[in-house]
């Protein structure tokens, strides 16, 4: 008498792997222990002024867009972008370093 054995199948294992992941996000997510990568993620934003100073300019200012003066003042740049702070329709521009 031959006896065969039974295994797990391959699809088995991946499926309890994937069910396992998705109960660890979805635990971290009610206990609330995702709220520090939440955290993290919000406190790297970018604002007008820092997103200036990144590229190499003293500072940077955000102006009224299109529907008011949709230009920068004097010699400042302006810098394509959505930053932290900025409402609809404004815009960031950047000091230059005199010299």
């Amino acid at each position: 008498m031959l006896k065969k054995s039974q295994s797990i199948s391959i699809n088995t294992i991946i499926i309890a792997a994937i069910a396992l992941a998705v109960l660890v996000v979805l635990f971290l997510i009610f206990t609330g222990r995702f709220k520090i990568f939440s955290e993290g993620v919000s406190s790297s934003s970018l604002n007008c002024d820092s997103g200036c100073k990144s590229v190499g300019y003293v500072s940077g200012t955000i102006r009224s867009g299109p529907g008011g003066n949709d230009r920068c003042e004097g010699n400042e740049i302006r810098i394509p972008g959505r930053f932290e702070g900025m409402s609809e329709g404004n815009i960031c521009c950047c000091t230059p370093k005199s010299g």
